[in-house]
């Protein structure tokens, strides 16, 4: 009779154990944002150095040397700003993993992208910056 009731206490442990661990990894993964709040593509362009307000490049000639987020509005127009301050060298890209709006705000994810091993790289010190235009829509700007 002992070895039915320990037998019995494991397969109960054991079933106790993996009712934990699907529960724990069930409630872990959530696909919100966090607000829970839905998010629609926003369409920009990435905006060429010519082309930024001046205002706007003396804010980013300013602070390259460190991180920067930024948004700006001028004419009509949202400019939103993501630097990665100083990197030791170049070959250093920025890609834009989202750009969305939700119902109060609009969020902007990037992320910096190292040079590749085979890239021959410069020694110079380089500044990565990118700087995305889309039409003005008075919320928020959240930088994820």
């Amino acid at each position: 009779m002992k070895k039915w009731i320990s037998s019995s206490f494991k397969l109960f442990l054991s079933v106790l154990c993996l009712v934990i661990l699907a529960a724990l990894l069930l409630t872990g993964c959530g696909l919100t944002d966090g607000g829970g709040e839905p998010r629609t593509q926003l369409d920009f362009t990435v905006v060429e150095q010519n082309e930024i307000p001046e205002e706007l490049k003396k804010v980013i000639e300013n602070h390259k040397e460190e991180e920067i987020q930024v948004a700006y509005t001028d004419q009509g127009s949202l400019y939103v700003v993501r630097g990665y301050g100083k990197q030791s060298s170049g070959g250093y890209s920025i890609a834009v993993d989202e750009c969305g709006e939700g119902e109060k705000k609009i969020y902007v994810a990037t992320t910096l992208i190292g040079p590749a091993e085979t890239d021959a790289l410069q020694k110079d010190p380089s500044y990565p910056v990118i700087v995305l235009k889309m039409e003005n829509r008075d919320k928020e700007v959240v930088f994820e």
